[in-house]
């Protein structure tokens, strides 16, 4: 049982750390870009949203995401 986890090369459009657009709840929210990951074959994105609210929007498909 090993300590560290074995780290999985995603092929994604966005990186941790960038900026970007997404439409949920029929409003356009942004963010950055906390974790990449693959849910059933597709690259999901987490998004950490600042405002007066915080939060973090999970499995983010990734053509549901746009670039600043």
């Amino acid at each position: 049982m090993g300590l560290f986890k074995k780290k999985i090369k995603i092929d994604s459009k966005f990186q941790k750390g960038d900026f970007v657009s997404f439409h949920k709840d029929k409003d356009l929210k942004v963010g950055i870009i906390k974790d990449v990951k693959l849910l059933n074959g597709n690259v999901v994105y987490d998004i950490n949203v600042g405002g007066e609210c915080p939060s973090i929007a999970r499995d983010i498909a990734e053509d549901k995401i746009f670039k600043n």
